[in-house]
């Protein structure tokens, strides 16, 4: 584009993918334009009223959109946290039957390898559905240019501790 006026319609393409991505790179890359034709682009329309719009929109809607998939994800949590507490049980019983077959029945290979099964089951891939909600909360955070804060621990606690600290703890009518 050395040397030639840039269409309007080309502008409107680069600021639009830049006011998503934040990224000159990216943006050429999606666009198939040399990053410094892009860099330049940007530079030159960054402080205009109608860019500075564009990006206000594009990260409210990137914001609403994390909102909804935050919602999901945890929903997706309860559920599985429920399901994790209701069947804990009968797992743990499935795994005292494995242990308890003879090595006729089935060899010790076998049972560790189904007892493997059972307890991952038992799990419920938490740790990635967290993951991804945590990566959209502060991705949303950002987006509305709030500060975000990394804060890890370690737990060994159960499924049904953690169940109870979250407020998901199973309901005992025993103790009415």
């Amino acid at each position: 584009m050395r040397g030639k006026k840039t269409s309007p319609e080309v502008i409107y393409k680069v600021m639009t993918s830049y006011a998503i991505t934040n990224n000159y790179n990216e943006t050429a890359r999606n666009l198939g334009m040399a990053v410094a034709t892009v860099k330049n682009i940007v530079d030159d329309n960054e402080n205009a009223e109608e860019f500075k719009k564009l990006r206000i929109e594009k990260r409210e809607e990137f914001s609403e959109k994390a909102s909804e998939i935050i919602d999901k994800g945890l929903l997706l949590l309860n559920r599985r946290l429920n399901r994790a507490i209701e069947e804990e049980e009968q797992l743990d019983d499935l795994i005292e039957e494995v242990y308890s077959m003879d090595d006729e029945e089935m060899s010790q290979q076998s049972k560790t390898a189904t007892v493997n099964k059972i307890r991952n089951m038992q799990l419920h891939n938490l740790k990635d559905i967290t993951t991804a909600i945590g990566t959209l909360y502060d991705k949303r955070a950002l987006s509305k240019g709030e500060m975000t804060q990394n804060v890890g621990f370690a737990t060994n606690l159960s499924i049904d501790k953690l169940a109870e600290i979250s407020g998901f703890a199973k309901k005992d009518n025993d103790a009415e």
